[in-house]
């Protein structure tokens, strides 16, 4: 319980981390004056304070609603996912034209462009542990054992739905 405590507390850590240079990237595409890092930073958390339990109290109070509360992704949650997207963009965007003495219409972009480049970072964060798991599963794996004369190989038997008792010897190959 302890290292999923810590993992938790890594995570939010490196949100606050990479979300303010985020936002600061936000604020660059939308021709926002720069904040520094450290000025930026306690904006950024307030906005992480304010949308992060509301996202997950809107996701957790739609789930109690699914057919098995206990389903992760079910499709009360799913919509309440795609809900608390649109509300943390819309509260967001209001902290943001607070605080930066810009317009609604710039606090709106600053915040699209902030979630949007938050998505394609988590995509290619994916992206990699996926490849890194290929790569391990791949080395990993005993190597392919070959049939003996007559057999079908092991990787084919199955592709073949039919009982081993039913199947047809394959011909041998002639050089």
């Amino acid at each position: 319980m302890l290292l999923f405590i810590l993992a938790i507390l890594g995570g939010l850590l490196f949100l606050v981390g990479v979300g303010t240079f985020l936002f600061q990237a936000g604020c660059a595409l939308a021709d926002v004056p720069d904040r520094g890092y450290f000025r930026a930073l306690p904006l950024y958390s307030a906005t992480l304070v304010v949308c992060l339990p509301l996202a997950a109290v809107l996701i957790w109070f739609a789930g109690r609603y699914d057919a098995d509360p206990n389903d992760w992704f079910g499709s009360w949650r799913i919509v309440a996912a795609v809900g608390s997207v649109f509300l943390t963009w819309v509260l967001s965007a209001g902290i943001y034209a607070l605080f930066l003495a810009a317009s609604l219409r710039k606090g709106l972009l600053i915040a699209a462009l902030e979630l949007l480049l938050m998505a394609l970072l988590a995509a290619l964060a994916a992206a990699l542990i996926l490849v890194v798991l290929a790569i391990v599963q791949i080395n990993t794996r005993p190597p392919l054992q070959k049939g003996a004369k007559g057999e079908r190989p092991a990787f084919a038997s199955w592709l073949d739905p039919r009982p081993a008792s039913e199947r047809q010897p394959l011909a041998p190959v002639q050089p």
